[in-house]
């Protein structure tokens, strides 16, 4: 159980790059002050944070050996 949970924030955290590299190319304006603006750098910012957070929460939840 708890591989899947650590297998499925890996998938969260690609998805979280994903965005986050479509928002910094301007590609996707979705919640944006400024739909004019080239870059949403702030945007991207946040999601690459929360990429970093899901893998970081998948390391503890993945299955310990000893």
């Amino acid at each position: 159980m708890r591989g899947r949970l650590a297998f499925g924030l890996v998938i969260l955290a690609v998805a979280f790059v994903v965005i986050a590299g479509l928002y910094y190319e301007g590609v996707l304006q979705i919640a944006v002050s400024d739909p004019h603006a080239a870059h949403h750098t702030t945007h991207a910012i946040l999601f690459a944070v929360l990429a970093v957070a899901s893998l970081i929460a998948a390391n503890f939840a993945r299955e310990k050996t000893v």
